[in-house]
């Protein structure tokens, strides 16, 4: 698949099917300079936060753990939730709930 391009998934058939997606070349280059960076930074911290798993001078529970990547995780889906947004059809309109 080109850059330019998504996969749909039709839920009741399980059909992939491909979305080719108008994408402006200038802004796709801006997002993926700044994505790369923020990554970075993000592996960094990860990879930090991972050290401390192994630090004798710690101590944690499972409790602890679970918690704390439960979080984690919960951030992700939230911030991949924005991103997917954009792709989703069945949103637009939605929104609007006027009444008087």
């Amino acid at each position: 698949m080109g850059e330019n391009e998504n996969v749909a998934v039709n839920e009741s058939e399980d059909v992939v099917s491909e979305v080719v997606a108008e994408v402006d070349p200038e802004k796709l280059a801006r997002f993926k300079e700044e994505s790369k960076e923020r990554m970075a930074k993000i592996c960094q911290q990860i990879g930090f936060l991972e050290k401390i798993a192994n630090k004798r001078s710690v101590d944690y529970t499972k409790e602890n753990v679970e918690k704390m990547f439960s979080y984690l995780e919960k951030q992700l889906a939230d911030c991949k939730a924005v991103y997917l947004e954009r792709f989703e059809e069945s949103n637009k309109g939605k929104d609007f709930n006027f009444d008087f």
